[in-house]
């Protein structure tokens, strides 16, 4: 069986690339100062993946999916705020590429969430 920190990589992994993909092309499709949109909704399309994988992959869950649901979305919401504050210091006042900024603020917030996830939000089964 696979460790349970492996799937979190892989599930994050998977969560990071759809976030990162519909950022690319909102910034694409939108430009530069549609950047808080483009931030918050790719963040809205990696939750989604993300939630969904933690819950029933990395910790397979056995808590209530609508109290889960509740701490992840406030964990997020949290996340949310200092990622577009991130990103607007990044882009606007240190002047980095816009990809390579939303990269760097994508791995400052998976770095505390493993620990928030397995303590705070999801319930694991027992030998998980």
């Amino acid at each position: 069986m696979m460790p349970r920190f492996v799937r979190f990589l892989l599930s994050g992994g998977s969560a990071a690339a759809a976030e990162y993909l519909v950022f690319i092309a909102l910034q694409s499709a939108l430009g530069s100062a549609w950047l808080v949109l483009s931030q918050s909704t790719s963040f809205a399309c990696g939750f989604v993946v993300s939630f969904l994988m933690n819950r029933h992959w990395v910790f397979r869950s056995q808590g209530s999916w609508r109290s889960e649901l509740a701490r992840y979305g406030a964990l997020a919401a949290i996340n949310l705020v200092l990622g577009n504050l991130a990103m607007l210091l990044l882009v606007d006042h240190l002047h980095l590429h816009v990809l390579l900024a939303k990269f760097v603020v994508m791995g400052m917030i998976a770095a505390w969430n493993y620990l928030i996830f397995s303590r705070l939000v999801f319930k694991p089964t027992t030998g998980a």
